[in-house]
């Protein structure tokens, strides 16, 4: 056991559980990462984060952030690009299709932010290899070879993507680059999002739409029909009664046998301590039973199938429904 998980186990069985915030862990979490032991430090300090995140009450966790925001290591994790813009949100939200690419650039070997440390080099390394990006990465890959199953299934399929980021499960899909695909639809809220789909898949087909949630919701646009609607991020943000809208509307919007696949976060996740104090970003999480109650405004005589099921990492839950 580390000094660092150690001095949160002691502290744990102590008198009171604020103790474990009193100071000590974050100090040994800097001396750590300032002699360059990022792995050890980084690794300490998430489980202690997870520890005291399950552990506490809302309040209770919201003067734990306080502290840890306080402290100096804020200034040494900030030097991360990854951490610091979710916290930052240049784009007005932390998950942004930018800091997506930071994820998937460790398939694509993209090289990390100009300027950033060797310490903060050091400290990506690690943040972006936790398991919940790995379940981000996971999530593009099978939406990638799902175009591709679907475009073998079906002559030209339509497909729309909500919430479409920079639509990076096109970097994997031969559908996409060798035109299988009838319309491929990519539909976000952020301007620049878009700019940047047309830039890389433009050549390919892919069409962007400009358009919000609620643009969506109250059928502001008609985009017709579509063989596969999916979203694979936008879930994590939204109430379940928004959600549920949402669902009902998209599945509106498919064509018979068609499908309907979103993508939700499960609780409990390793990493959400860290992500809810240093990045500043919170996610709505779904149990299997909440994430199976989307679908509760849609007729049951119009759902021919439901599934339910898990990425390999087992930190986002897919719902796929099927129309009849």
């Amino acid at each position: 056991m580390g000094k660092l998980r150690k001095q949160t186990a002691d502290a744990v069985g102590g008198e009171t559980r604020h103790d474990v915030f009193n100071g000590k862990v974050l100090d040994l979490a800097q001396e750590l990462l300032s002699e360059g032991r990022v792995e050890e430090g980084m690794r300490e300090l998430m489980a202690a984060l997870w520890a005291e995140k399950l552990k506490g009450s809302q309040a209770e966790w919201k003067g734990v952030v306080q502290q840890c925001l306080q402290h100096p290591l804020r200034d040494l994790l900030h030097e991360d690009p990854f951490t610091r813009r979710a916290y930052r949100k240049p784009r007005g939200y932390p998950g942004d299709a930018v800091l997506l690419d930071y994820i998937y650039g460790r398939e694509e070997r993209w090289s990390i932010p100009e300027g950033t440390s060797e310490l903060g080099h050091k400290i990506f390394e690690y943040t972006t290899r936790t398991t919940a990006c790995e379940g981000v990465r996971a999530r593009r890959g099978y939406i990638a070879d799902l175009l591709d199953e679907l475009a073998q299934k079906v002559n030209r399929p339509h497909v729309l993507a909500i919430a479409a980021g920079h639509l990076r499960e096109a970097i994997l899909c031969a559908a996409v680059k060798r035109r299988r695909l009838g319309r491929y639809v990519a539909l976000d809220a952020d301007r620049e999002s878009m700019a940047e789909i047309e830039r890389c898949y433009g050549a390919f087909g892919v069409e962007t739409v400009h358009a919000s949630i609620r643009d969506v919701i109250t059928h502001k646009r008609d985009l017709g029909r579509f063989h596969l609607i999916y979203s694979t991020g936008l879930y994590d943000y939204l109430q379940q009664t928004s959600g549920q809208r949402l669902t009902a509307t998209l599945f509106e919007m498919l064509a018979g046998g068609g499908r309907l696949l979103v993508a939700n976060f499960l609780p409990g996740i390793p990493g959400v301590g860290y992500m809810e104090s240093y990045m500043d970003w919170k996610l709505v999480y779904r149990t299997r039973r909440e994430i199976l109650d989307l679908a509760a405004e849609i007729p049951q005589a119009q759902l021919h199938e439901v599934k339910i099921f898990a990425e390999e990492n087992r930190n986002i839950i897919f719902l796929e429904l099927m129309k009849g």
